[in-house]
């Protein structure tokens, strides 16, 4: 659990006892349970983690030549006595999870070599390290039994210049009541807070040229970089889901053997790599000390989107990624692409991503009604000129376009750049019928066309929908990816101005825009955040108060019987699962899609 407000299951832990009991014997569990809770028991039997989980017949050995053991081990040993007589804790991991050092003892909490979730599920380490902030983790919120009586905060370990997570830090003790912070929060912070301080002391000459270089070849993009010395690894997250440890081990090997080699040879990945390594070497004085690989995934022939380069693409929510990822890779082949979805959920902000940095072409059928056959002036739609803003009444020479003529300037804007269609549904009949017999005459063109399903569609509409089914993108309504809400709220939050801090939030309010239903989505949430960060007087995070009444009151909804629960989360699994796309959906759970629709309408919320 965060430290931002008072866990909710601090306050019941025996009835959440009760519940985990339930939850581990099938039974249903009661609604009051927290979502993030239940979320991660139901992670970790996922993972295979059995709850009687007892003590490692044999514990692995430690790994030995970690720079950052090497940094905390003086700084953990001065702070150890700190503990005090009574039964704790204090643990180290690295950026894996895997426990490098401890000190103390307590019932209770048997040897453990990792703090993985895929090993002993729930616990703070892990929520700290994917956080990457304090996190604190009490008694039944536990997946395991022996460590239904402890109580648990974590920190992440950060790298001085580079930000990246090396590890966490953990104080356990007997279980504790009452309100957070841990009663050895303070502890923890102080210890992470002092490893932190070593590892930039022990930063030399050597290492900071290595970080720089490093550094430079990110250039702050989601790009797969590796900087390796043969001792030390630096790792972008793109990197780390890309090379596998083969990969990463023949790299270095390449920066050992180019201490003794200039230039050095190329790095033998293995066969199975999936990927090609570019390296640049590192120098001091002449000398080599190491080198930075880019790495580029052998089947990409064009760049993936940059998920946070836009507000309305920030998230990490599994239907999020999805569509995202489904989005990059149709928009390698030059052909036409639809994105649909409910209005607000960032289909034009992700057109404009996969379109590139190039100038786009916008044509926007609610504003000019462009399209329409009789209504523009074909000279007048010149790749330059075409735009929203200009297709104004001036342009308008009613009765001079042919199809013929249309059909030509569309070859044209595909061969200069690419063309962005917004709102599909407000062309006329007319109109996309035009529109489908250039389709069929240019099937490669650089066409974007996002859609907003509503009224039933017209034939020539849904023939047009029909063609490009299969280069088609759902995009996933907010309240169907709630948990992007924290990093949407960081993104669409103004710039503070110097000098002032900037906006944040307690967790009451973070929970109340969690359960709202947001009809217009991620455009509503916008500008909740930017009415909020113009008009409050306050200081501090916002509060739930502050809210709008519609937010902060949260939608009047039925409670749900356990089947209803039951029967909504296997809708809302298989809906993830398949991107958003509630056809699939319907088809995958054996029902009709008009079904599915009524039970959305009645799960509402």
């Amino acid at each position: 659990m965060t430290t931002t407000e008072p866990s909710p299951a601090v306050h019941a832990l025996p009835p959440l006892g009760v519940a985990r009991e339930r939850f581990l014997s099938g039974r249903p569990v009661p609604e009051w349970v927290p979502e993030e809770v239940l979320a991660a028991w139901r992670r970790a039997r996922f993972f295979g983690v059995p709850h009687d989980l007892g003590e490692p017949a044999a514990v692995p050995p430690r790994p030995a030549d970690s720079p950052l053991l090497g940094a905390a081990r003086p700084v953990l040993e001065r702070i150890a006595p700190a503990l005090g007589p009574g039964p704790s804790v204090l643990l180290l991991t690295d950026a894996r999870l895997r426990v490098l050092w401890t000190s103390g003892v307590a019932p209770g909490l048997p040897p453990c070599p990792g703090l993985s979730e895929q090993e002993v599920g729930h616990n703070s380490a892990a929520l700290a390290l994917r956080d990457r902030r304090r996190a604190e983790v009490h008694g039944p919120e536990h997946f395991l039994d022996v460590w239904q009586d402890v109580s648990a905060v974590s920190v992440p370990v950060l790298a001085p210049k580079s930000g990246h997570a090396l590890g966490t830090l953990t104080v356990a003790c007997r279980l504790c009541g009452g309100r957070p912070p841990h009663p050895q929060a303070a502890l923890a912070e102080a210890a992470a807070t002092a490893v932190e301080a070593e590892l930039l002391a022990r930063a030399g000459r050597p290492e900071q040229l290595l970080l720089d270089a490093y550094l430079r070849a990110t250039r702050g993009e989601d790009r797969a970089v590796a900087a390796l010395d043969g001792r030390n690894r630096l790792l972008s997250a793109a990197a780390e889901r890309l090379a596998s440890e083969e990969v990463l081990r023949a790299l270095e090997r390449t920066a050992v053997t180019a201490r003794h080699s200039d230039p050095p040879p190329a790095p033998a990945l293995p066969e199975d790599a999936g990927c090609t390594a570019r390296i640049e070497v590192v120098r001091q004085d002449g000398a080599v000390l190491g080198i930075v690989a880019v790495l580029e995934s052998r089947t990409e022939t064009a760049p993936r989107p940059r998920p946070r380069a836009l507000p309305a693409l920030a998230g990490s929510s599994l239907p999020w990624r999805y569509a995202v990822e489904r989005a990059a890779d149709l928009a390698r082949s030059p052909e036409p692409m639809l994105l649909t979805g409910e209005r607000g959920t960032g289909k034009t902000a992700l057109a404009r991503e996969l379109l590139g940095r190039s100038p786009v072409k916008v044509v926007d059928a609610a504003e000019a009604g462009s399209l329409e056959v009789g209504s523009l002036d074909a000279g007048s739609l010149d790749a330059g000129s075409l735009d929203a803003g200009s297709l104004d009444a001036g342009s308008l020479d009613a009765g001079s376009l042919e199809v013929g003529s249309l059909e030509g300037d569309l070859a044209r804007w595909a061969a200069r750049g690419p063309l962005l269609l917004r709102h599909a549904e407000r062309l006329t009949q007319p109109a996309v019928a035009v529109l489908n017999s250039l389709l069929d005459a240019h099937p490669d063109a650089r066409l974007l066309i996002t859609h907003t399903p509503g009224t039933p569609p017209g034939p020539c509409l849904q023939r047009l929908l029909d063609k490009l089914a299969a280069r088609s993108v759902t995009l996933p309504p907010l309240r169907e990816r709630a948990e992007d809400i924290r990093e949407l709220l960081t993104t669409l939050a103004p710039r503070p101005a110097p000098g002032s801090p900037p906006l944040t939030w307690t967790l009451d309010a973070v929970r109340a825009l969690e359960q709202h239903p947001w009809p217009g989505n991620v455009t509503e949430l916008a500008h909740v955040v930017q009415a909020l960060a113009e008009h409050r007087r306050a200081s501090g995070p916002i509060r739930r108060a502050e809210l709008p009444d519609t937010v902060r009151e949260g939608p009047a909804v039925r409670p749900l019987s356990p089947m209803e629960h039951a029967e909504r989360a296997t809708i809302l699994e298989t809906l993830h699962r398949h991107g958003g796309n509630k056809s699939r959906a319907a088809a995958a759970l054996g029902i009709g899609r008009a079904t599915l629709y009524r039970k959305l309408r009645e799960y509402e919320g």
